[in-house]
């Protein structure tokens, strides 16, 4: 048997080779080139950017002071039962805002376009509606209140309807913009939603730049500032939409085409059975968030349902509203026991730029804090970090703002953990398509703490004086941390995000119960 002729096969194997390696490097040079010169979209910082200066103007720090400027009939009782209605509004209705968001995302053709007319829906009733606190300057309201023998202050009661409005405008526009971002780092190549933090540094930074701004320009010229800076604003929000819009509907790399979402197999939801996802045919995890991901419409109290499926997760969104209760009365109270303490308007927006300042590193560092931590403890930090700063509120003598100013950068700690873990946590539960109706139920757990923490807060500040609320407050906060410490020592769920995600199974049962009408083996 003759040998056969090696040279002959290896010269043209080798020629071969070289040829292809030639091709395909001209080919990654091509694709270098041409993902080089791509145009891609702007990304949603340019939304958080204009949108949370407004939100500083419209449910800011300064909004207690400013009730209390537009009525004598505001007491520190009466400010936080109403700021507490406002945020039981939001609470209630940011389910339903988020909702709306994604379903109206999903009857238009262009990416993005549906959220961003819930949020311009959202935008236009929040800033009519602080435009309507100026109204009663143009009204004889007492002769109207004679005129219909009203039994209460009548212009107390507008102001109030006024909150009410803005409560809705809140509830739709959080939510939406949440859940627009989301989505937005799914379709980015080599992004994900653990970026969530960095999208919102950017929000932080023009919440703190519209705190200083309305404190200075309350001081040179009245509280009626408020009401050149909320246009101001709300016409900056407008551009960036737009701007985000185009950007969309420019980028070149094809990932923000609803082509490219999940489509179900069938319109039959029965299609996906529940006893596949304990077979092990059937994909692992990732197949099985694949086949979820592709159904729509999910009710938003199944998603809730989802979240609270385990005790870890039933412990997480305890400590969010213990937390929220506590954080409540900072965010809305404060400014009354700063004056009370001696500070100006301008150093009360020094104290949210001094928030800022910590808030901006720990949302930039997000992706690495949430792999090395995960979500669970980044809120075991931020509740410390808030029990530690208002303990010190109890004992700040009166005239040292310096050492507010201090324990206002603890704030930031607080803020941006609780911002980032829960968003985290909740984010790898909710099947994509429900990105703003996930973070609404957030909102709704986040908002109800509010409620309780202004409605108790305000009352116990009345009676009692500012020190000693802040003190039961940090002692509730204290408390959700305990129980979320409980929690990940005994729940054995751990810490990282990757783990997390890696157990979606589990959470994902509930949603196909509810597709199937059959209960599953969760432990099986």
């Amino acid at each position: 048997m003759s040998k056969p002729n090696h040279d002959l096969y290896d010269n043209g194997t080798e020629g071969a080779s070289q040829s292809s390696q030639k091709a395909g490097e001209n080919g990654l040079a091509a694709a270098s080139t041409s993902k080089h010169n791509a145009y891609q979209a702007f990304r949603p910082r340019l939304l958080y950017c204009p949108l949370f200066a407004w939100s500083a103007v419209t449910a800011g720090k300064f909004i207690a002071v400013f009730l209390q400027q537009l009525s004598p009939q505001f007491s520190d009782n009466n400010v936080g039962m109403t700021l507490s209605g406002q945020y039981a509004i939001t609470s209630f209705l940011a389910g339903w805002g988020g909702s709306l968001a994604d379903a109206t995302e999903r009857k238009c053709e262009n990416w993005g376009c549906g959220r961003l007319k819930v949020t311009s829906l959202g935008v236009l009733l929040g800033t009519l509606s602080f435009l309507g606190h100026d109204l009663p300057q143009y009204i004889n309201f007492r002769h109207l209140q004679e005129m219909i023998n009203f039994p209460g202050d009548i212009q107390m009661c507008w102001h109030i309807m006024m909150r009410c409005i803005t409560a809705v405008s809140l509830a739709i526009v959080a939510p939406s913009l949440d859940g627009l971002a989301l989505a937005h780092l799914n379709c980015i190549e080599g992004s994900s939603q653990s970026e969530f933090g960095i999208e919102r540094m950017y929000g932080a930074v023009f919440w703190g730049a519209g705190s200083l701004a309305a404190g200075i320009g309350i001081d040179h010229y009245g509280f009626g500032f408020l009401y050149v800076l909320v246009v101001v604003t709300a016409l900056a929000s407008y551009a960036s939409m737009v701007v985000y819009l185009v950007s969309i509907q420019q980028d070149s790399t094809n990932k923000f085409s609803k082509k490219n979402f999940l489509k179900p197999e069938s319109n039959d939801p029965a299609t996906i059975s529940c006893q596949s996802i304990n077979s092990p045919e059937s994909g692992g995890s990732d197949d099985t968030r694949q086949k979820l991901e592709a159904k729509s419409d999910v009710p938003a109290f199944d998603l809730f349902l989802l979240i609270c499926n385990e005790g870890y997760g039933k412990a997480i969104i305890f400590f969010v509203f213990t937390l929220a209760t506590g954080i409540s009365v900072v965010d809305n109270l404060a400014f009354i026991y700063f004056d009370f303490l001696g500070s100006s308007n301008t150093m009360n927006g020094c104290t949210v730029v001094f928030t800022v300042l910590f808030e901006l590193p720990l949302f930039y560092l997000a992706p690495f804090l949430l792999k090395h931590h995960g979500p669970g403890r980044l809120l075991l930090y931020a509740g410390g970090a808030y029990v530690v700063r208002v303990l010190g509120y109890t004992i700040v003598p009166e005239g040292h703002m310096g050492i507010i100013l201090m324990l206002e950068t603890l704030h930031g700690i607080s803020y941006a953990n609780l911002k980032t873990g829960s968003v985290e946590f909740v984010s790898l539960i909710v099947p994509k398509g429900s990105e703003a109706t996930g973070q609404g139920i957030l909102i709704f757990v986040n908002y109800l703490g509010v409620v309780v923490g202004l409605a108790f807060g305000g009352w116990l500040q009345e009676i009692s004086g500012p020190r000693v609320m802040y003190a039961c407050m940090g002692l509730i906060a204290f408390f959700g941390i305990a129980v979320l410490l409980l929690a990940e020592t005994c729940c054995a769920k751990g810490n990282s995000s990757e783990k997390i995600r890696s157990e979606n199974n589990i959470r994902q049962i509930g949603e196909y119960e509810h597709l199937c009408g059959n209960k599953v083996d969760r432990y099986g």
